[in-house]
């Protein structure tokens, strides 16, 4: 078979997206006024509310910089060829206000993260599991639902395995591109800087 044309279908089958990660908060900065907190509690619940405003699709939060995480975000999208779920990186604005919403602290990647628009949210094993329900084909639905009822704390011990030697399997040290815009509708955006609080 041709290697050129192998290398043209699977980057049209594993497309190349955006992900704006967050900045990092520099150590040397003095602690907020109160009038800062109370906006950036502001600015979170809006972010939080407004990507369900007008989509009520569930959102995937995964760890934009995980070779595992980004494969498995590929996988999905592979076997959801409706567009049931939604996905952000951990690390993006969204991401961290979506995790402050599911009463997690902001930085905090240890899991996936499957928030719902009733405000619910599962991770770890449960998310996994939630997900592979709503994915195309007959099997994923089938395990998910059996997975659901094995104990957690035997699922999530798995799952804490996994998690913590992620990155072995490799970083991502820059961003992807989604160079036809075919994914555009999957992946849930940053606001543009000002609009936050608008």
């Amino acid at each position: 078979m041709n290697h050129a044309f192998q290398i043209k279908s699977s980057r049209s089958r594993l497309r190349l997206f955006a992900m704006l990660v967050g900045t990092t908060t520099n150590p040397t900065s003095t602690q907020p006024s109160k009038a800062a907190t109370s906006s950036e509690t502001s600015d979170w619940k809006k972010i939080s509310k407004d990507v369900f405003k007008d989509d009520k699709r569930p959102i995937i939060l995964f760890d934009g910089q995980c070779n595992l995480c980004n494969g498995g975000v590929n996988f999905a999208i592979d076997h959801d060829p409706k567009g049931a779920f939604r996905f952000v990186s951990l690390q993006s604005k969204v991401g961290q206000s979506l995790l402050r919403r599911s009463g997690r602290e902001a930085d905090d990647i240890s899991s996936i993260v499957l928030c719902m628009a009733d405000g619910s949210a599962h991770t770890e094993s449960d998310a996994i599991l939630n997900i592979a329900r709503g994915l195309n084909g007959p099997w994923f639905p089938i395990f998910g639902n059996v997975g659901l009822l094995t104990p957690r704390f035997v699922r999530d011990g798995f799952y804490h395995v996994v998690a913590k030697n992620r990155y072995r399997f490799g970083e991502y040290d820059e961003c992807r591109i989604d160079f036809d815009g075919e994914f555009d509708n999957r992946f849930v955006k940053d606001p543009i800087e000002g609009e936050e609080g608008s």
